[in-house]
């Protein structure tokens, strides 16, 4: 597929040098290019957009740390790696002002921020912004703000109050800025992306989902206003509190939802499993237009998406590759599942890949293993065409990650729409909406007329089953922390997840249905494998032709038993539930290189 965003650093343009932990809000170049030159006409100032782009696909961003270690550990997605000082232990809510790339990320955020303020600031000024090529201008502006406020949520929700900067650096500006409430950001984004709504055209006119679009600017700005209305630990007070206009935010939500939806422009794709499949082969979905926005990777330079996390490839065989895999999903995720349910065989696998004669070749996970299980949405066996492995060992896969998905937009309408006037009709019709797609239209009566029914009794009940569903929709693609903390229920479900693993493993009438053996075979391609029994029991004196009987969770021996607890105790263990300290430290050098202005006073 032909990328319409090319990952170019432009060096000629004055779109902020790279900055080190002495100068995070500090800009210099020695470009001989002026600001004024670089947005000259139309070409220059697309690239100096695109630029704020490159940066949010470098390792530090949404590749490898803030993409999926410092959205760890939930009750879904978790990194059951021993702390080593760097992401493992941020993942554990363990980090400490000396950790290896808080600053990296810190600094590589203010620094994108800094190259979407120099386009912001100078596109109206420029000769471009009105005649001829007005419209696009335009566009690249509202993409700039949205970026912009994409970044900022990232760092509010990460380090809490932040400095906030919406001009450019100039000569004789402070560099050392104090911390901004977060309510306050919030504020000036939210109303920053209303601003340009209608300077970004909708998908069906960009073609793309590798470029911002006016249903990604109305989604994030939802997002955003959820995040604002939620829950979260302030600064110095360590309360856990709402934004201060919280039932406003949330009607901002509702209105931004509704109106996406209203437009027709983006519908939910009929096939789960597709999704994840076209974004493997390079592709993009016009026809349904579910991913909303994606980060664009190049094949083999850039983006670990099926490598760092998804299925993993245990050996390097020459047809898939290997595979790190180094996101795991709690071992109870695939059995919250009704069984019924189309999306959990896509998210969670009982199988990963292993060397058989140097080709990929899947093998059914080991009973007494509690790491194994990954979030399976991404897999190396999806890239097409296939990466290859043997000497190249490619890990850059190039497959994108998306950001936001239609169904994340009815799932907030739902949200906030209850939050407002509790399960209405048209709550409850966004909640069927998502879950008649993950369901055989013949399981419909049961499965979504009659659930969501049960579950609409009350605004409680109605908003315990949103938890739920959007558990269901979104595992692995690292949406959950970010949920749970502005549900104020993150120590609740890690508490809820450790203690169902535990009764997993223990025999707890919970898990009557997981089976003490389970039988599986290689079909006609001698690669795949089919299970007979995933989720239900089968006498153990059965012998079932072609199949192979293998023992299961609850033949676990004492010993592996101990190992499966303490292995699972690494996930989150630095997290206090009565103090709810998910925020990050800001890094020691951000701290010395700030004059005084900074502490880190989020962390209690």
């Amino acid at each position: 597929m032909k990328k319409n965003i090319k990952i170019i650093v432009f060096a000629l343009l004055i779109i902020g040098s790279s900055i080190s932990c002495e100068d995070y809000l500090e800009t210099d170049s020695n470009s001989t290019f002026t600001e004024e030159t670089a947005f000259s006409n139309l070409d220059f100032a697309t690239k100096a957009v695109f630029g704020i782009y490159g940066n949010i696909t470098s390792y530090y961003m949404y590749t490898y740390h803030l993409g999926l270690f410092y959205k760890c550990d939930t009750d879904i997605e978790l990194s059951l790696s021993e702390d080593n000082g760097s992401n493992r232990s941020l993942a554990h809510y363990a980090g400490t002002e000396g950790s290896t790339g808080l600053d990296r990320v810190w600094n590589l955020m203010y620094q994108t921020i800094e190259r979407a303020n120099i386009c912001i600031d100078n596109l109206p000024q420029s000769p471009i912004w009105e005649g001829e090529y007005s419209d696009e201008a335009h566009r690249l502006y509202g993409e700039a703000v949205t970026l912009r406020a994409l970044l900022y949520y990232e760092l509010v929700n990460l380090w809490g109050d932040v400095p906030f900067k919406v001009k450019s650096t100039q000569d004789g500006d402070d560099y050392y800025l104090p911390k901004t409430d977060r309510d306050l950001i919030y504020e000036h984004l939210i109303q920053d992306l209303a601003d340009v709504e209608e300077y970004v055209p909708w998908m069906t006119v960009t073609g793309t989902a590798e470029r911002v679009n006016r249903a990604f600017v109305k989604g994030l700005r939802a997002r955003m206003a959820l995040s604002y209305a939620g829950y979260s630990l302030r600064n110095t007070s360590f309360e856990t509190r709402r934004g201060r206009y919280w039932e406003d935010y949330y009607k901002i939500a509702n209105e931004e939802c509704r109106e996406i939806m209203e437009s027709g422009k983006h519908t939910l794709n009929p096939d789960f499993e597709n999704i994840f499949k076209t974004i493997h082969a390079y592709s993009q979905d016009l026809t349904y237009k579910e991913v909303l926005f994606e980060v664009p990777y190049g094949r083999t330079y850039s983006g670990r998406v099926a490598y760092s996390i998804g299925m993993k490839h245990r050996s390097n065989d020459t047809k898939y590759g290997k595979a790190a895999a180094e996101i795991c999903v709690a071992p109870n995720y695939f059995y919250s599942f009704n069984r019924n349910d189309i999306r959990r065989d896509v998210s969670v696998a009982l199988f990963d890949y292993n060397n058989s004669k140097n080709v990929g070749k899947q093998y059914l996970l080991p009973y007494n293993k509690a790491d194994y299980y990954k979030p399976t949405k991404w897999r190396r066996s999806w890239i097409d065409p296939a990466l290859g492995g043997g000497a190249s060992k490619v890990s850059y896969t190039g497959v994108n990650w998306p950001l936001m998905r239609y169904a994340d937009v009815i799932l907030m309408f739902a949200e906030s729409e209850n939050e407002m006037n509790g399960p209405t009709p048209a709550a409850k019709s966004a909640l069927s909406l998502v879950r008649q797609r993950a369901f055989s239209e013949g399981d419909w009566a049961t499965d979504v007329v009659n659930y969501v029914d049960s579950v609409s009794t009350n605004k409680e009940s109605f908003f315990n089953a949103i938890v739920d569903e959007r558990a269901w929709e979104f595992g692995g693609e690292m949406l959950r922390k970010y949920d749970l903390v502005r549900w104020n229920l993150l120590g609740t479900k890690l508490d809820e997840m450790q203690e169902d693993c535990q009764k997993l493993i223990n025999g707890d009438p919970k898990y009557a249905h997981v089976p003490t053996y389970i039988y599986w075979k290689y079909l006609d391609d001698n690669e795949t494998i089919e299970i007979l029994n995933p989720d239900y029991e089968m006498p153990s004196s059965v012998s079932v032709e072609g199949y192979t009987k293998s023992s299961w969770i609850p033949k676990m021996s004492d010993s592996h038993k101990s190992t499966y607890t303490y292995r699972m105790s690494i996930a989150a263990h630095g997290y206090d539930r009565t103090k709810n300290n998910h925020l990050y430290p800001i890094h020691s050098d951000v701290l010395s290189a700030s004059n005084g202005m900074l502490t880190n006073d989020q962390i209690p």
